[in-house]
Formats: structure tokens, C-alpha cells, sequence
């Protein structure tokens, strides 16, 4: 990454390689926003000595996969040039994907760009694929695409910050989710993953950028039969809280790095723990 990317804001990227951008760590993410007005000062400090908080799962992993299947698609690659199956023959005598064959195998994969699956995972992923394109919001939004995986760096509220959508329309930007949600309960993953929050800061980003404010649609699309896909907008008024939310802590943010005073007053006391008042009903009250 260039001096002249540090020096001067706001800077659009083509092309960037997702472990740079996760390594540009000068700048503030949507993730480590919500991780702190979550954690408080506590998680603040733990990131800001060099920690994690998150390593990645098997969701993650999926969710990585299917963007970057998508992504080739949309330049112009079809399945089968990304998604690659270990032929019988490199496979351990048990059907094991191990041994000397299959490290062998899984290298030149990994120097043609390929992504390495086992046969339930491509099958997972081409049918994920299938419904998406499938879904005429969806496929819209991937035919008006003019950039994927943009990476933009830009100064907000005292911040320098990062965001890096995964899809760029020349009027909105729109993000891909892989979720094992019902869509009765979809809501629950916006919560719990900072949707709202993320949306704000990416229209902030493109702000930065010279656009008009949009709305962002997210792209969901499930990870369990029948890998339905559907496209949603957030509500209005759950962006514009995350928005309040988000300026709170990037204050907060600053004020522990100004002062080194990373916990609050009463970290070392002894409390009482806040109890929520349907938490207190009796039995008698239940019933």
C-alpha cells in the first residue's frame, strides 16, 4: 500500500487483495466499530494492543467462498473455471481428502485461483449461486455492477476508516450475505452483526467518494436447502440509530487514545448486575 494511499483521502481501490485490506489496520472498519460499542473499552484495548477478537468460523469461511465465487462470476468466469473438486484419484484409500496426492493437488489449485471443495461443497455453493441468479433483485443488482470488492479509505469524524463493499452499482452499493437464517428470523443476523451500522458507514464512505446517499440493499442468500435467496432493504430508522451509535463510539474511541483511560469508573468495583424486569417475574406472575 502506497504513502501516497495514507497521505491522501478519500481513496478509491480497484483490485486490492482482501488480505491487505484486513492488514491496513490504521484504519477504522465497520467490525471493529461495532466490537467496541459492544465491549466498551475493554475490547478497544484489546485491538488496539495488536489482538483479534474473531479468527473466522465455518460460516465465515462459506461466506468467504461464496463472495469470491460470485465475484468471478460477475467477471465473467463460470463455475466450473472457480470451483474445484478433488478427483478420486488424488483422495486418500478411505475417500479422505489428505495425503501427499491431495496436498500436491490442492497447490496447483490454490496457483490457478481455484477454490478447493469437496463435492457437498460445490454442490452447496453451485445451488446458492443457482437461486441467486435466479432472483431478479439480485441478478439486477449484479448486472448494474460496475466494481466488485472496492476498497475505499477515507477520513470521517476524526478517523481515517475503511469499508470494502462487495458489489458497486454506479448509483448505490450493495453487500452479499450468506445466512442460515429463516427469513422470519433474518432480522436477528442484522442485529447481531451490525447491518445497520455497516450500511451507515459504507454510504458515508461513498459520500466521501462524491455519490448522493442511498439505501443499501443486502443480498441474502441461504446456506441450507432450498439455498433460497432474497434481497432486503434495512429500515430507515434502525440506519439512522446505528448512525448515532456509530459517531457515539468514534468519540468514545478517540477520547481513550487521547487520555489512556481504556475502562470505566466502576470496572473495579463490585456492582450489581442490571436485570432486565421480565427477568424478575415470579412464577405466580408467569402463570
Amino acid at each position: 500500500m502506497s504513502a501516497r494511499m495514507y497521505s491522501e483521502l478519500p481513496q478509491v481501490v480497484e483490485g486490492l487483495p482482501a488480505s491487505e485490506y484486513f492488514a491496513a489496520n490504521d484504519f477504522v472498519s465497520r467490525s471493529f466499530l461495532v466490537a467496541v460499542l459492544r465491549g466498551g473499552g475493554e475490547a478497544q484495548k484489546w485491538i488496539d494492543d495488536g489482538h483479534s477478537l474473531f479468527d473466522g468460523n465455518a460460516s465465515t469461511k462459506l461466506g468467504n467462498r461464496f463472495d469470491a465465487l460470485v465475484s468471478a462470476v460477475w467477471s465473467g468466469k463460470t463455475f466450473s473455471d472457480v470451483v474445484a473438486v478433488a478427483p478420486p484419484d488424488v483422495l486418500a484409500a478411505n475417500g479422505a481428502r489428505r495425503g501427499g496426492k491431495f496436498d500436491a493437488w490442492k497447490e496447483e489449485v490454490a496457483a490457478q485461483g481455484k477454490i478447493d471443495c469437496s463435492a457437498d461443497e460445490a454442490f452447496q455453493l453451485e445451488k446458492m449461486l443457482e437461486h441467486m441468479l435466479e432472483n431478479d433483485a439480485a441478478r439486477e443488482l449484479l448486472e448494474a455492477t460496475v466494481s466488485m470488492q472496492r476498497t475505499v479509505f477515507f477520513e470521517l469524524l476524526g478517523h481515517r476508516c475503511k469499508t470494502r463493499p462487495d458489489g458497486c452499482t454506479l448509483a448505490r452499493w450493495w453487500d452479499l450475505k450468506s445466512t442460515s437464517a429463516t427469513w422470519d428470523k433474518i432480522y436477528n443476523s442484522a442485529v447481531e452483526y451490525g447491518y445497520a451500522a455497516q450500511e451507515w458507514l459504507y454510504v458515508q464512505s461513498a459520500i466521501a467518494c462524491g455519490m448522493e446517499p442511498f439505501r443499501m440493499p443486502f443480498v441474502f442468500v441461504q446456506t441450507m436447502p432450498p439455498y433460497r435467496c432474497k434481497v432486503f432493504h434495512l429500515p430507515v430508522e434502525m440506519v439512522e440509530q446505528a448512525g448515532r451509535d456509530m459517531q457515539r463510539v468514534m468519540e468514545q474511541i478517540l477520547l481513550r487514545r487521547e487520555t489512556g483511560i481504556y475502562f470505566s469508573a466502576d470496572a473495579h468495583e463490585i456492582t450489581e448486575i442490571a436485570v432486565p424486569a421480565w427477568a424478575k417475574l415470579t412464577t405466580e406472575e408467569y402463570a
